[in-house]
């Protein structure tokens, strides 16, 4: 399986080129109830514990294939990410050092649960990467137990935000925290009251250069999870505004990086759309944007993935059809 995927479209970041440092089944040391992914195959606790895991030369070896290839002239970002927690690889500052020196103009970001910030190391890791966006979802241990449904050994959720505290006073780069808005159909919700309070709380006091504000609109978690809308997110955004400037709150609806790709040379679509496709639901349109082809292009190769078995497609909440790998 490959560890370079996309480059996806992001919101967040525009053209993200995936680096996977996981690669074969979800592996992680939550299993949130939203993960784009679905439910965590495989929980542990920390690096010790994974036996199979990519390592530098896997990653500099596709890389450099990705980049004679296709050349990096279209990609914004490289983004560490994909089928679990990226920090759960004890080789993770080997193989970002070993990646700036091959994408020195492009800065290089990791998506972390934050769930390893109190090891020492897993710090001294992510101080190589230019973007660091951690992931907050919760202010108290109840919502924190709820939403993000931490395996043994993980510490509480006060422990959680000292640590992202601690990194932040380490860390020169741009530190960013993601947090997921949410509501489910027994009655919790964090986009309100005192669950909410108690994580603007924990942000404040971690001051990090953006929030972002974020609701599970891909499919592929608990089907008792509702998105926020984009009212109730621009409204956690205005109580987010009273302690940040609007330049360092993005929001998902309002602030987009999204834009097409076009012009991409791109040999094996089909590989690409599976690859993607496997790492995260997509919509027909960001296929196309992100291969730089006409959606009639995509929507027959979406076919034959679906009559082989490999892909299907749900509808969310927001009647929009998002294509996933087939369990």
């Amino acid at each position: 399986m490959p560890v370079i995927y996309g480059p996806v479209l992001s919101w967040r970041f525009g053209r993200s080129l995936g680096i996977d440092l996981i690669v074969k089944v979800k592996t992680c040391t939550f299993n949130c109830v939203y993960c784009q992914l679905g439910k965590t195959k495989r929980c542990v606790s920390g690096p010790e514990e994974l036996k199979e895991y990519v390592r530098e030369n896997e990653v500099e070896k596709e890389l450099r294939k990705y980049m004679t290839k296709e050349g990096l002239s279209y990609i914004d970002v490289v983004t560490f990410s994909g089928m679990g927690e990226p920090t759960l690889n004890p080789r993770l500052g080997l193989v970002v050092r070993r990646v700036k020196k091959l994408v020195r103009e492009k800065p290089i970001v990791i998506l972390t649960n934050s769930s390893l910030f109190y090891r020492g190391e897993i710090r001294e890791a992510l101080l190589n990467f230019d973007v660091v966006v951690a992931k907050l979802d919760a202010g108290d241990e109840k919502a924190y137990r709820i939403i993000n449904r931490p395996y043994k050994g993980k510490p509480p959720i006060e422990v959680i935000i000292e640590s992202i505290a601690k990194f932040r006073s380490e860390y020169r780069g741009r530190l960013m925290i993601q947090s997921m808005f949410l509501h489910t159909n027994f009655g919790f919700t964090n986009c309100r009251g005192e669950h909410l309070t108690r994580l603007v709380e924990a942000i404040t006091k971690i001051d990090p250069d953006v929030v972002q504000v974020d609701t599970p609109y891909r499919p592929g978690g608990e089907k008792f999870v509702v998105p926020a809308s984009l009212e109730e997110l621009r409204e956690i955004g205005e109580s987010l505004g009273e302690y940040f400037n609007k330049d360092r709150i993005w929001i998902f609806g309002v602030h987009d990086k999204r834009r097409p790709v076009a012009g991409m040379r791109i040999s094996d679509y089909e590989e690409r759309i599976f690859e993607t496709i496997k790492r995260r639901p997509c919509k027909l349109q960001d296929l196309a944007s992100m291969l730089g082809v006409n959606v009639e292009i995509v929507q027959r190769m979406l076919e034959r993935l679906i009559e082989r078995g490999k892909v299907c497609k749900i509808r969310t909440y927001s009647d929009e059809i998002y294509y996933i790998v087939k369990a």
